[in-house]
């Protein structure tokens, strides 16, 4: 997952009203503005945290679980809590909330928690209000 990998365009309507459902994602194409500024420092580090935790997991040898059980329990525990870092990093452009919407559902393949649609939907309201 690299930055920028996919761009973010909210619609005024979820922005404004905050109704989940009516928060449109689109992919690639276009960008509601154009970054302001190079990525935030501490979301970069936050996000690059997640991502070698990630790797280091996937790294492990197959049979861990099996094998040494506290070892493979410290390297869950350690993706987890670097994970949820991340879910509260606070991106500071529309490229970065693209970024942080992509590692909450983890490339598609888990859905939002109530905690992390809170956390988008208040980014979303930061970000248009930095728009005028």
């Amino acid at each position: 997952m690299g930055a920028g990998s996919v761009s973010a365009v909210l619609t005024r309507r979820a922005a404004l009203s905050g109704a989940v459902a009516s928060v449109a994602l689109v992919g690639a194409v276009a960008v509601a503005t154009p970054p302001s500024s190079s990525p935030g420092r501490a979301f970069r580090r936050l996000m690059q945290e997640s991502d070698a935790a990630e790797r280091r997991f996937c790294a492990q040898p197959a049979n861990l679980e099996t094998a040494n059980p506290t070892a493979f329990q410290s390297e869950v525990d350690r993706m987890i809590a670097a994970s949820q870092r991340a879910d509260a990093a606070v991106p500071t452009t529309w490229n970065e909330f693209a970024e942080l919407f992509e590692h909450m559902v983890d490339d598609g393949h888990s859905a939002l928690s109530e905690l992390n649609v809170s956390r988008l939907l208040a980014h979303t309201r930061r970000l248009a209000k930095l728009e005028g």
